[in-house]
């Protein structure tokens, strides 16, 4: 018979205590890990801007201070930061945050518009009529298959062939070398491809191409006031840095 005082009596409870302490009797929560910690909501950005990233991540550090703020520069990178850090929320334009099934808490505006027109660049002449067969080039954002679809949806052909390039200033590069018919990006964009290069750009803008703004979305609903207080209180020329004026509340 056993004892009252037998070790085995104790053992289920010792057992499920280790366990709990090991976080392997419950499942894992990570939207609750910045917060469990004690520490600063994760933001992890990822935009094409006219800025070098770690320029614009110092930038952001500093007017955010609530915030542990990355900023990464290539789809890769940020791709890998998404799968290992966790991050308590996503600064993005909208068609990034909408292929992780992820809605905006806070909408970017400029000029009172949550979008902007894209262009397709060439060089001495536009490129008119059907693009099929020709080679344009694009920032990668979504993935290979994610931005052959993007950049389908914007020309609205599906022959295309695509040239995708980790960021915004490896775009001229196909131009110079034409090792590219042509290239497609954000009407923002333009004035800074043509401060960098004597090439005859020729520009035609995309009809119905209206892509959305940087947003940011809230992943972990735990910390969504002060993320949103955050960036709401940003100045105007940190905004203008990430190419908008204003945030309007989707």
């Amino acid at each position: 018979m056993t004892s009252l005082h037998s070790p085995r009596r104790h053992l289920p409870r010792l057992l499920a205590w280790l366990l709990l302490s090991l976080g392997l009797l419950y499942p894992y929560q990570p939207l609750q890990s910045a917060i469990a910690q004690g520490g600063k909501p994760v933001v992890h950005v990822f935009l094409q801007l006219d800025a070098k990233s770690s320029a614009v991540e110092r930038t952001l550090q500093e007017h955010l201070p609530e915030l542990a703020v990355t900023v990464f520069g290539r789809f890769r990178d940020f791709e890998e930061g998404l799968s290992n850090g966790h991050p308590d929320a996503v600064v993005s334009i909208t068609p990034v945050l909408e292929q992780r099934g992820k809605t905006a808490s806070l909408q970017g505006q400029r000029g009172g518009r949550s979008t902007e027109p894209y262009v397709l660049v060439s060089v001495n002449q536009p490129l008119e009529g059907s693009l099929a067969g020709k080679t344009i080039g694009v920032v990668d954002l979504l993935g290979r298959d994610g931005t052959q679809t993007f950049l389908n949806g914007l020309l609205k052909a599906t022959d295309v062939k695509i040239k995708r390039v980790a960021k915004i200033e490896d775009l001229l590069p196909l131009l110079e070398f034409s090792a590219a018919d042509g290239v497609v990006l954000p009407s923002s964009m333009l004035a800074w491809l043509l401060e960098r290069t004597r090439l005859a750009i020729k520009t035609k803008e995309l009809a119905g191409a209206s892509v959305g703004l940087s947003a940011v979305a809230v992943l972990n609903p735990a910390v969504r006031d002060v993320v949103v207080k955050s960036f709401q209180k940003l100045d105007a020329p940190t905004k203008r840095l990430l190419g908008i004026d204003s945030w309007s509340v989707p």
